[in-house]
């Protein structure tokens, strides 16, 4: 069944997602370079992910509808597959095939690492002030 509070918590955290990313991209526009706002809410986001996963799995104190409001809300529209797909369809427009690469490798690498380091460090947080 659907439930409309849930939905209506995800939205207003959607709106928070999709204003940060907004203001990343304003901060650090693409310009051929491989630092930008879209990398850096990738990045951010799956950070954040990583310490929202362990919070939800290993400390399981979250409020489901809060949950779902970080989740798929606030990060799923921080972080944008489509605007790192269009800056990539980009750089390979302009034959910039090497940056176009490294920003796939970069944007990737550093997202995945940054949701494991997200993790590691809230595990480790949590059992240093919280056991």
């Amino acid at each position: 069944m659907i439930n409309l509070y849930q939905i209506f918590i995800i939205s207003i955290f959607a709106a928070f997602g999709a204003v940060l990313r907004y203001v990343l991209v304003l901060i650090f526009p693409f310009n051929a370079n491989i630092i930008n706002g879209v990398l850096l809410a990738n990045v951010m986001g799956c950070f954040l992910m990583g310490i929202l996963l362990y919070v939800v799995n290993q400390l399981a104190f979250m409020n489901e509808t809060i949950r779902l409001g970080l989740i798929v809300g606030f990060l799923g529209s921080l972080t944008t597959f489509s605007s790192f797909g269009g800056y990539f369809f980009e750089l390979v427009e302009g034959r910039f095939f090497t940056k176009a690469f490294l920003h796939v490798l970069v944007t990737t690498g550093l997202s995945l690492a940054s949701l494991y380091i997200g993790y590691c460090l809230i595990s480790h947080l949590s059992s240093r002030f919280f056991n």
